[in-house]
């Protein structure tokens, strides 16, 4: 019974409404007992067969007793709810025509005012026009068998008019209540929820540019010496070493001006993570994307990660690592110029196969999702 029929009520909503909740669980259960059982033992005689007024009263009790439990659970009537509550307009019915026309409207009908309260539990944390249908249906019910039995007179209708007014209002004052506190409360909840999600992408945006700035600051630690060597002589283009550091700058450079935003793409940004470790290594690495790539399974992203480690991780002077997105698969693909060796993975969807052939390794993991 937790899920309501129309929309589930956020924490706040269950927060704010569960004192209403026990207010209306006890006021029901004063009428039940404190108004209501009083009059069925006095008034037991009007009905026929007399059985009705005592089941009928007890059916009541139970669905206040179940939506007690409910309300002590933090929970509500979800799909339940329309089904008992079409439940309970019936046995109002059957307590009405039970009971002798001259007490229709009269003390002895135990269920006149109760009903639309146990309602008004029912409907706790949903929309109000189930409520109020309920209510105008049972009402237009009564009225009905008022002008069939015959009792059209000035006095019996102006009765039925003021207690219906009296005890209905009441009822509706309470259900628009908590119609109100549901809105101030989801309100509330999407003004939070927003705030959190600014606050998550100012920090996201904080700590990329910070990695980012970082990593300048590191290029151009590298970049910034090389050229001014190059510039002012004292480094000669001709060196093998020097044009070994040019070619890991400029491989570090196309990659971050190739980057399309390190915290969106979680697989590319761990990639470029062993790709620098390598590097600082001495390796030459050229990195390459295209394609569209969907997001992976973390145990899928684990092995196709492992598997590049353990290529880059055999390349002596330079590699090559390719991240694609292909029919819906992802592939990494990585060449090295040392004998790599993959570690054998069982991970579903995930193949890898390598490749060697004049001193090159071709390493490749595909997840491809089975369809």
């Amino acid at each position: 019974m937790s899920g309501p029929a129309d929309a589930v009520p956020s924490d706040l909503e269950v927060r704010l409404l569960r004192g209403l909740r026990i207010a209306q669980t006890v006021i029901t259960l004063v009428i039940l007992f404190g108004l209501s059982l009083p009059k069925l033992l006095d008034g037991a005689a009007a009905f026929h067969p007399p059985w009705v007024a005592p089941v009928g009263w007890g059916l009541l009790v139970a669905v206040a007793a179940v939506d007690a439990v409910l309300v002590a659970r933090h929970r509500f009537w979800g799909r339940a709810r329309m089904p008992v509550a079409l439940g309970v307009l019936a046995l109002a019915v059957l307590i009405a025509l039970a009971l002798d026309p001259a007490q229709v409207v009269g003390p002895a009908h135990v269920g006149y005012g109760v009903v639309g309260w146990i309602w008004l539990l029912l409907f706790a944390g949903a929309r109000l026009r189930g409520l109020v249908a309920l209510i105008v249906v049972h009402l237009l019910f009564l009225l009905g068998l008022l002008v069939a039995t015959g009792r059209t007179d000035q006095l019996t209708l102006v009765t039925f008019g003021v207690t219906a007014v009296g005890i209905t209002s009441f009822q509706l004052a309470i259900a628009l209540a908590g119609s109100a506190l549901r809105t101030v409360a989801r309100q509330a909840a999407e003004a939070a929820e927003s705030e959190a999600r600014a606050r998550t992408a100012e920090e996201v945006a904080r700590t990329v540019h910070t990695d980012r700035e970082a990593r300048y600051a590191e290029l151009r630690a590298v970049a910034l010496p090389l050229l001014q060597g190059i510039g002012d002589g004292t480094l000669a283009p001709s060196d093998p070493e020097v044009q070994q550091a040019a070619a890991r700058a400029a491989a570090r450079l196309r990659r971050m001006f190739a980057e399309e935003g390190d915290a969106a793409d979680a697989l590319a940004a761990e990639l470029a993570v062993l790709i620098d470790i390598a590097e600082r290594r001495g390796v030459v690495v050229r990195y390459s994307e295209r394609g569209q790539r969907p997001v992976l399974p973390a145990d899928a992203a684990g092995a196709l990660l492992a598997t590049a480690e353990a290529a880059l991780h055999a390349a002596r002077a330079a590699a090559r690592v390719t991240l694609a997105g292909v029919a819906g698969a992802v592939v990494v693909g990585v060449v090295t110029d040392g004998a790599a060796r993959v570690p054998g993975l069982d991970v579903a969807d995930v193949g890898t196969s390598t490749v060697e052939a004049d001193g090159a390794t071709w390493v490749e993991a595909r997840w491809a999702p089975r369809s």
